[in-house]
């Protein structure tokens, strides 16, 4: 399963400043995004407890951040909705970034996967996001946005297909989004730019 579609490196590519700022990718899993960014040209580093052990990547939680040196620029892609302790996380996170540096996000609305979400997975023979990946700990976007805008400006926020990437089925995002359109679901996923003031 991978939610790094072209779609989203571009929407990450886009709202990023310009090379050769320093990027930290938040959560980097087996670092494929870091890797991407770098290969733009910018100076990254990938924090993940579970992250490749190798230059450029740090094993480490959010909470445990320790930065001697500003970031220009943070992205986290699936990763925030996952926090311990969000508050000591994001105010890591806040103080990790340079004033008017940027947060590139994409995140996980668990308070959308409603009744209605839960047919339309049924429908289309998905599982639950949450209860069938062992997820119980996750934090409802509206009380990480809220946390997040405390902290940060937000620039921009849209809303995105979320189900069928998560159960790793590409080829049923165009049917999520048409429902998406039609008010049959809500948008359960959400790309977010914020900035540090």
């Amino acid at each position: 399963m991978t939610h790094l579609t072209p779609d989203l490196r571009d929407f990450v590519l886009r709202w990023l400043p310009g090379p050769p700022a320093r990027v930290l990718d938040v959560g980097c899993g087996d670092g494929a995004l870091t890797r991407l960014v770098a290969e733009r040209g910018y100076e990254t580093l990938g924090l993940a407890p579970g992250a490749p052990d190798k230059a450029g990547f740090t094993r480490a939680t959010l909470e445990e951040l320790e930065s001697s040196q500003a970031f220009d620029a943070a992205v986290a892609v699936r990763s925030l909705h996952h926090l311990h302790d969000a508050g000591r996380a994001l105010d890591n996170l806040r103080d990790a970034i340079s004033p008017r540096g940027r947060l590139v996000a994409f995140e996980f609305a668990i308070e959308h996967v409603d009744a209605a979400a839960e047919r339309w997975l049924a429908a289309q023979g998905l599982p639950h996001p949450v209860t069938e990946a062992g997820h119980h700990d996750v934090i409802p976007l509206e009380r990480l946005r809220a946390e997040l805008e405390r902290r940060f400006r937000l620039l921009h926020a849209e809303p995105a297909p979320y189900l069928a990437r998560e159960a790793g089925r590409e080829d049923l995002v165009p049917a999520e989004e048409l429902a998406i359109r039609a008010g049959e679901v809500k948008p359960a996923g959400m790309r977010l730019v914020l900035e540090r003031p």
